[in-house]
């Protein structure tokens, strides 16, 4: 661990140097639970591109393809693996071994998630664990693993968690008690850990999007009517003040900037990724 004073130095050094340099990630592994598609694979693709070293970690087969995708699109190192975020013993595996290559940092992206729909009187017990675990749970073990890993190898780095604007309110849809309040815990993990962390020189942050065109979410409420239908997503986007839902790809900028050298003063943060939504 560094000693405060260290941490400090590298902050201020940071203030002279060329922008473009703050926002590469050429020294560092990047770890991206739920890296198969969707948001967690739009923010490994960023990443990579800048130069991260990334595993993409998932349940789903397709993140082998995702990873091969990746690679080649970038000439990056980028791998996989098939982990369930609520493993922790994997996870602690995966932190430990991302830095045993040269890494001088850690960006441990917290991804992975579910957004499924039950009204609280279809609302079983093993759907409410499901959630919590995988959304929550699953979070807190990835951040966990990045923190002790980063730790004992006495580096710094950034836990970017993913929350939802349903940790800040609820209500449209209906039928979410259990991913709102999974997404609640992320925003309230990710202050705490943010002030038990920092003097390790570990950055805790959040992102909160709000709809988002991921293929979940499509397969879920049906393909965007881009010529201003009715449809879920146009729906939405008339809620908001730039009139159009998120791509993933919104959210992986989001993500970048936060883990980068330019925003190495920023920690404890919860960032609506929304098209304003939140606003009104």
């Amino acid at each position: 661990m560094k000693s405060t004073p260290d941490l400090m130095r590298d902050s201020y050094e940071y203030a002279g140097a060329a922008f473009a340099s703050l926002v590469r990630f050429d020294d560092a592994a990047a770890v991206v639970t739920g890296g198969a598609q969707g948001i967690g694979l739009a923010i490994a693709n960023r990443l990579a591109e800048l130069g991260a070293a990334v595993i993409l970690l998932d349940v789903d087969p397709k993140v082998e393809e995702s990873a091969a995708m990746l690679a080649h699109r970038h000439g990056a190192t980028v791998t996989s693996h098939l982990v369930d975020v609520r493993d922790s013993v994997e996870l602690n595996a995966v932190a430990r071994s991302a830095l045993t290559d040269g890494a001088q940092r850690l960006i441990w992206v917290n991804a992975a998630g579910i957004y499924p729909s039950h009204m609280l009187a279809d609302l079983r017990d093993e759907d409410w664990e499901l959630v919590i675990g995988l959304d929550l749970t699953g979070t807190f073990y990835g951040s966990r693993a990045a923190a002790l890993a980063l730790r004992e190898a006495g580096l710094e780095g950034v836990v970017i968690n993913i929350s939802s604007i349903a940790g800040f309110r609820t209500g449209r849809p209906p039928g979410i008690a259990h991913y709102a309040s999974a997404k609640h815990g992320v925003q309230g993990l990710t202050k705490a850990l943010a002030a038990e962390l920092g003097v390790d020189g570990v950055r805790v942050v959040c992102l909160a999007p709000g709809a988002v065109l991921t293929e979940g979410l499509i397969e879920r409420f049906g393909e965007m009517d881009l010529e201003g239908g009715t449809d879920y997503f146009s729906t939405r986007a008339q809620d908001m003040p730039i009139k159009r839902p998120s791509l993933p790809d919104d959210v992986a900028r989001a993500a970048c900037f936060l883990a980068s050298h330019a925003a190495a003063n920023i920690t404890g943060v919860i960032l609506p990724v929304d098209a304003g939504h939140l606003v009104l």
